[in-house]
């Protein structure tokens, strides 16, 4: 195994600044499908923001866990002693960003 370089960091920081451009846009995205989808109670536009970022996530092919969550869409750390992955399930494995948008908000006729 060689040293960690000088490189090493600068892909490292640029994988994470790309992974936060990613979860920007979709979040992004998301308050818009929210806003043009009357989607309107705060907790079910944080829930489809929550599933959005474990989307991208997912996307990605990275690992997201909840305090990791919960810091990308602005909450403070709640000290938790434990840090559980998160990822898609089964159900939304297939699924597109809209589609899992308008399961979460209750507005998906076909699945």
């Amino acid at each position: 195994m060689r040293p960690w370089s000088r490189s090493d960091t600068q892909d490292w920081i640029s994988q994470v600044e790309c992974r936060l451009d990613d979860i920007t846009y979709y979040i992004k995205q998301t308050l818009e499908w929210c806003a043009d989808n009357h989607v309107e109670e705060q907790r079910d536009i944080f829930t489809c923001c929550f599933i959005t970022v474990i989307w991208v996530s997912n996307m990605r092919e990275e690992p997201i866990t909840y305090k990791e969550l919960l810091e990308i869409l602005g909450f403070p750390d709640q000290g938790f002693s434990h840090d559980k992955l998160y990822d898609l399930g089964p159900q939304f494995k297939n699924l597109d960003h809209e589609e899992i948008l308008r399961l979460i908000a209750g507005r998906f006729d076909n699945y």
